[in-house]
């Protein structure tokens, strides 16, 4: 059997295997989805994982004292230093439930889970078998790293599930181009933005993108300008905010500075990221004098071409480290995976079987008919692991990409199995 015909099984043009309904429902993997949360909740009761940092800002918030956080290891405070969004998110809970706000906050990202999951599930039904985007739909489900973290205290829950609700609005805009469509994605990417900053730098891989999908330059160009232009205005109140408080634009936070800085320095680590730490190498990277007079944005520019003129001057080690980073970002490393050893070793052995699929599925994916996500879903890997090994230098910041990875992973498994079911029939022939 030829290799092409093995391939196209398994795309969204082959004819799709019949589903038991109740397995084949939106609804009934939305409800799963949740009760997996729930069940996950009761077991770890208490367990409220990181977000020490962004718990600061909302107790502050609470306090009367604005939405500032004291810069690590001294008392000077930063009044744009995190994104707004899950401090707010917090505040709001301690405000409207004071005695059970952990467990709302878990109900609510529960939402998010199981709505993720609906997304991730109708974005692998582009362009695979529809048979295996449910499949992909329920493993993501129960796949432990991302349902543990969906009931701790971060908003990489929301991540993961609005990317693959991006991803769709993005689709569809480059299917079907019109303002409207486009401005839906831009609005998400807005309002994805107060959380995930970093995300809305992928808009620079789109152009690249949009034209491997044959769309011309100059309507590439139109569609993903129409995005940026609506996302902006999403992110203009927090900006003119940003604006009125710092004397200065920033769309969202100031923490770019301090996260490359801590990253490429001649003291950093490839496993985290040494301003964080506070004590000796901080005072060595970070002139507190300055801290205490300078603007917060202007301080954290200098911190920014800091970071950029060491790795300018570092082009091997800063090489070196970004290899060794995206290893550790994916697989290798406990103390990166998490901040438990124990959950990093298992996340390890779970990567450990899931990275060998994913590679294959991204190999299968690539001789699918051309489908406008897959690419954009290259984009958003590539944008991820290049940001995040330069500035974030944690693994579990991976857990955004961990329902993508896992419908290629699902890709990848059919496409041997395939393999073997035709090897056999072709032998018993």
């Amino acid at each position: 059997m030829p290799a092409g015909s093995l391939i196209f099984s398994l795309s969204n043009q082959a004819t799709p295997r019949r589903l038991p309904r109740i397995v084949s429902s939106e609804l009934g993997l939305f409800i799963f989805a949740y009760l997996v949360h729930l069940a996950i909740a009761q077991l770890l009761r208490g367990e409220q994982g990181s977000g020490v940092e962004w718990a600061l800002v909302a107790q502050n918030i609470l306090a009367g004292k604005g939405f500032v956080f004291n810069f690590y290891g001294t008392e000077i405070p930063r009044h744009a230093f995190f994104p707004p969004f899950y401090p707010y998110f917090l505040a709001f809970s301690k405000t409207l439930l004071p005695a059970h706000w952990v467990g709302f906050v878990q109900l609510t990202q529960g939402v998010f889970f199981a709505l993720g999951i609906v997304w991730a599930r109708r974005l692998a039904a582009r362009f695979v078998r529809a048979d295996l985007s449910w499949l992909a739909g329920y493993v993501v489900a129960v796949w432990p790293p991302l349902a543990i973290y969906s009931t701790r205290l971060t908003p990489a829950c929301f991540h993961a599930a609005v990317i693959p609700g991006l991803l769709l609005l993005l689709d569809g805009a480059v299917r079907r181009p019109g303002f409207w469509r486009a401005a839906r994605a831009g609005a998400v990417y807005g309002f994805l933005s107060y959380s995930l900053p970093s995300f809305l730098g992928s808009i620079v891989l789109l152009p690249f993108a949009l034209r491997w999908t044959r769309l011309g330059w100059l309507r590439s160009l139109a569609v993903i300008g129409q995005i940026l232009l609506v996302a902006m205005l999403v992110l203009s109140p927090w900006t003119i905010r940003n604006a009125v408080v710092l004397h200065s634009f920033v769309p969202v936070a100031t923490n770019l500075g301090f996260n490359l800085a801590g990253s490429h320095n001649a003291y950093a680590s490839s496993s985290y990221n040494v301003l964080c730490l506070g004590g000796e190498v901080e005072g060595k990277l970070v002139n507190h004098a300055e801290l205490a007079t300078m603007n917060e944005a202007s301080f954290d520019r200098k911190l920014l071409r800091q970071g950029f003129s060491y790795m300018l001057h570092n082009p091997l080690q800063t090489a070196q480290r970004s290899l060794t980073r995206a290893l550790f970002l994916w697989w290798t490393n406990p103390n990166v995976m998490s901040y438990s050893f124990l959950e990093g070793v298992a996340i390890i052995i779970l990567m450990s079987f899931l990275l060998p699929l994913f590679l294959l599925g991204v190999t299968v994916s690539l001789r699918l008919p051309c489908n406008n996500p897959l690419f954009l879903i290259y984009c958003v890997f590539i944008w991820q692991t290049f940001f995040y090994v330069n500035f974030a230098v944690r693994g579990r910041y991976s857990l955004e990409l961990h329902p993508l990875m896992i419908i290629f992973a699902i890709l990848g498994s059919a496409a041997i199995v395939e393999w073997f079911r035709r090897r056999r029939m072709k032998r018993d022939a």
